[in-house]
């Protein structure tokens, strides 16, 4: 259960309505909609990237 706790927070964390990413839309002068592939990049296709990884080497070198 703690891990789905810490998955979904890390998920939540980087939400379009979240103050951080407003922050950062605003400095750089972007919109949601202009820097929505930049977002989607960076919180959904590179975790999903390295839980495949560990997978993987999980699965080869038995560290589970």
């Amino acid at each position: 259960m703690h891990r789905i706790a810490v998955m979904s927070s890390g998920t939540l964390d980087c939400l379009p309505h979240n103050g951080a990413v407003v922050t950062l839309l605003k400095v750089c002068g972007t919109t949601n909609a202009e820097s929505y592939g930049d977002l989607v990049m960076s919180v959904i296709v590179g975790p999903v990237i390295t839980l495949v990884a560990v997978i993987v080497l999980g699965s080869l070198f038995g560290s589970f």
